[in-house]
């Protein structure tokens, strides 16, 4: 009997141990996870590029200095790394770094051309998945290489991670400029015909002079330019949206704030007017028809004018109709573009599914933008 309780007691003292070495293990995972500030470096943005088989990134860190805000301020550096997967080539970024990658605060991902075209689909759903990752972080096409984005010299902020997204996210919201987030692009993703976009990232050499005393005229700095957008379907890389088309999938997808229309004007100068407010609304007319209707705000962008001793700041109703051309003009050629690429990218097929139902979805293939009537009608308000 004595046996047997002293069995009894081994076996409980046997599970006693495992719970703890337990515990212990799972505290130093938490630890290793929960790293100080001090031990870890910020990610803020983050370049994606193809290097042959091999996945490359360069990410724009936040190194505090050595002492924390006592020491006053933060460090800006661009680290690299490479993997066969996203998941090798983020683990050897820390090993980079020196210290834990911590990518909860990254606010840009920025992917290089041939990237998109060889693994932009591998790459994406890995961000879409990964928890590291916010839903809002931002999504931008390179021109070229990805880290080339990242690390331009931006005058008017150092960190070019920063000055994008105020760019994409700021209050002033300009037309022309599609942003997309991981968010975005993970629900277009699915949406009927599966079009998805985000901004196209130029780098442009310009010369630069710093305001105040003391300084120097420098011909190193750089410029970027987000007035053109990437069409991306399922299947892969799409086409890029010029000027004009982009600025109209702007007008339809997003509720601008900035930005200005040219027009000619009666006296055949081109001038412009600034948008206050731009917002639109699709609206389903058949199974094959939809109208964009667009309601913008604008105001004049030149000095008003005296006329028989009175304030003139008008537009003509000839000019009005002008304005509203351009903006008709823009939109239509975005969508024309898309319907010549057999690309909904104003996702109109989602809209009449949501009318119709499964009834239309069934009577439909992959070319069903081919038969879809598409017209715009612009409401113009002058303040």
């Amino acid at each position: 009997m004595q046996r047997r309780q002293r069995l009894k007691r081994l076996g409980g003292y046997k599970w006693l141990i495992i719970v703890v070495i337990a515990v212990v293990l799972i505290g130093f995972d938490l630890l290793a996870d929960n790293a100080s500030i001090v031990n870890r470096g910020i990610v803020v943005g983050l370049a994606i590029d193809s290097g042959g088989d091999l996945i490359e990134l360069a990410a724009q860190v936040i190194l505090p200095r050595s002492g924390g805000s006592a020491s006053g301020g933060n460090d800006f550096m661009i680290f690299t790394s490479s993997g066969e997967t996203m998941q090798d080539a983020i683990e050897k970024l820390s090993v980079s770094m020196g210290v834990k990658a911590s990518l909860s605060h990254c606010t840009l991902v920025v992917l290089g051309g041939d990237l998109l075209r060889t693994k932009g689909d591998t790459v994406l759903k890995h961000l879409i998945r990964s928890p590291y990752f916010a839903d809002n972080t931002l999504l931008v096409a390179a021109s070229g290489k990805a880290k080339e984005v990242l690390s331009a010299k931006v005058p008017i902020n150092d960190v070019a991670s920063y000055h994008m997204q105020r760019m994409m996210q700021g209050v002033q919201r300009e037309a022309g400029v599609n942003a997309c987030t991981i968010k975005d692009y993970f629900a277009n993703y699915y949406y009927i015909g599966g079009a998805n976009y985000m901004p196209v990232a130029v780098v442009e050499n310009c010369e630069y002079t710093p305001v105040g005393p003391n300084k120097e005229s420098t011909d190193g700095a750089q410029l970027l330019d987000l007035s053109r957008t990437l069409v991306l379907t399922r299947e892969g890389y799409g086409f890029v949206l010029d000027y004009d088309a982009s600025r109209g999938l702007s007008f339809v997808k997003g509720s601008l704030n900035d930005g200005t229309i040219i027009f000619v004007s009666d006296c055949s100068e081109e001038r412009d007017v600034v948008i206050l407010d731009s917002k639109c609304t699709l609206s389903v007319q058949s199974e094959d028809e939809v109208v964009a209707k667009v309601k913008v705000k604008v105001k004049r962008n030149d000095l008003p004018t005296a006329q028989d001793g009175m304030i003139v700041n008008a537009l003509s109703e000839r000019e009005r109709e002008r304005i509203r051309e351009s903006v008709r003009g823009q939109i239509l050629a975005c969508f024309k573009e898309g319907q010549k690429q057999d690309i909904d990218i104003f996702h109109l097929g989602e809209h009449i599914y949501r009318k119709y139902g499964e009834e239309w979805r069934k009577n439909q293939n992959k070319l069903y933008i081919r038969n879809i009537k598409f017209d715009v009608k612009v409401e113009l308000v002058v303040k």
